[in-house]
Order: structure tokens, then C-alpha cells, then sequence
């Protein structure tokens, strides 16, 4: 039984030749799913920080003087509950 065979990894010099092109497209495809894993990954990362931003946003404008009691609760409540879905402590 070859490398390739086995878990299609190893040494491909132990392989018969024709199994180095079926070992290389493997590979190219796992090399091609694990950049499409990276691009996901950064996108949710880009948009966890938009949703951090907003959330301090909506921080300040409850600080502000010239909002009223009402307004300034609602705005901590919807910045902490966004802050808890994204993981950060409010």
C-alpha cells in the first residue's frame, strides 16, 4: 500500500509516479479551502470590529449632555447587548 493510499500524505517518492499528480491536486485543493477559510475568517473579523465601533458609539452618545434620561438608558442597553453577542464585556 502506498503513502497515498494510506492518508494521501508521506514521502511522494515512496509513490509510484501516477499518484503524484492525484497527491498534488489534493493538496492544492486543501491549500485553496484553507485560503477561503482565511479570507472568511477575516471578514467576520472586520465585522465584529464594526460592530465593536458602533457599540462605542452608541457609549459616547449616551455620555452626551443633551440626551435625555430615556435615550441615554436605551443606548447602554443596545451597546452592552451588542457587546455580549459579539463576546466583549460590556
Amino acid at each position: 500500500m502506498t503513502a497515498a493510499e494510506v492518508g494521501g500524505w508521506g514521502d511522494p517518492g515512496a509513490d509510484p509516479p501516477h499518484e503524484w499528480e492525484r497527491t498534488r491536486t489534493r493538496l492544492e485543493e486543501a491549500e485553496c479551502a484553507l485560503a477561503g477559510l482565511v479570507s472568511e475568517n477575516n471578514e467576520l473579523r472586520a465585522i465584529v470590529r464594526r460592530v465593536r465601533e458602533y457599540g462605542q458609539h452608541l457609549h459616547l452618545m449616551a455620555e452626551e449632555p443633551v440626551t435625555g434620561v430615556y435615550l441615554a438608558n436605551t443606548y447602554q442597553g443596545i451597546a452592552t447587548a451588542l457587546e455580549r453577542a459579539i463576546g466583549d464585556r460590556p
